[in-house]
């Protein structure tokens, strides 16, 4: 038994010299990591951390609207709407009704058994009928003058020039076909590609080729013209001789109860109208039904 334990505390003592390695107590194992710990803070504290990239803010669609809107010129606003009544310009698309603001370069589209009237800010008024296409040129208003351009595309409009104050008024609307430059006056319009007529219920409303239709049929402005699209000075009517047998080459004037059709081709005739007629048109426009 002696020579075991003997045996025993031999291999122990040959077991510990052979690994060559000291014993560590619990005390210096715990000194021996905390020694290591600001070595590894230092690592991580010298390399800086990046500073983010900052982003633009977006634009906001709302705020691209805004601006869109501000570029607009207000010409007035819708007086009366029954139906459907769409509007197209450079900010939106969509359906327009009364008491909506109109403005410069806006495109106004009227449905089937529909119609609009837009009040102006100077208090003219230009009436839509139904399936009417029709363009705000241009509204400028000065000190003193008024202008005024419309372009009838397709349909038919009513154009009742406000004559009180003291403010010229230079109003003119354009179909493909023919130009009406209108002075103080009430006519209505009618346009289908093919055919443009104009109906007088008062005042007097001076007529020519639309400028891109003469250059069609070549027709070769008077030398006197200076590239307005009103007459230096109201010509006075002219009687034709027959039905569509003369082109249509200078200003010529109709007045109250005339109707001047323009054709395509350029060839006009001249009649007389109802003004009982119109005038119960005029009153009827804007009964609801």
């Amino acid at each position: 038994m002696g020579r075991i334990i003997i045996f025993l505390l031999s291999l122990q003592v040959f077991l510990s010299a052979s690994s060559g390695a000291p014993e560590l107590n619990v005390e210096e194992i715990k000194k021996q990591k905390a020694d290591e710990k600001p070595a590894v803070i230092a690592q991580k504290t010298d390399t800086p951390k990046s500073e983010p990239a900052l982003k633009k803010p977006a634009e906001k669609k709302s705020d691209v609207k805004t601006s869109e809107l501000m570029e607009l010129k207000q010409v007035g606003e819708i007086d009366f709407r029954l139906g459907e009544l769409k509007v197209r310009n450079k900010s939106k698309s969509g359906d327009i009704d009364e008491e909506d603001k109109v403005f410069e370069k806006d495109t106004l589209i009227t449905g089937v058994e529909s119609r609009c009237e837009i009040k102006l800010s100077d208090g003219s008024l230009i009436r839509l009928n139904e399936k009417t296409k029709y363009i705000i040129d241009k509204y400028e208003q000065t000190a003193g003058n008024i202008a005024f351009s419309g372009y009838l595309v397709s349909g038919e409009s009513w154009t009742n020039v406000n004559k009180t104050g003291t403010d010229k008024k230079d109003f003119n609307v354009r179909s493909p076909i023919a130009v009406a430059a209108v002075i103080g006056t009430n006519y209505k319009m009618n346009a289908d590609g093919s055919l443009t007529e104009i109906s007088v219920l008062d005042g007097q409303v001076n007529v020519d080729l639309e400028k891109e239709k003469k250059a069609e049929l070549k027709i070769e402005p008077k030398k006197e013209e200076t590239g307005s699209l009103a007459p230096k000075q109201s010509l006075a009517p002219k009687q034709i001789p027959g039905p569509y047998e003369v082109t249509l080459s200078e200003w010529i004037s109709i007045v109250k109860g005339e109707k001047i059709s323009i054709r395509n081709d350029g060839k006009y005739n001249k009649t007389k109208t109802d003004v009982n007629l119109l005038n119960q048109e005029w009153d009827a426009f804007k009964l609801r039904r």
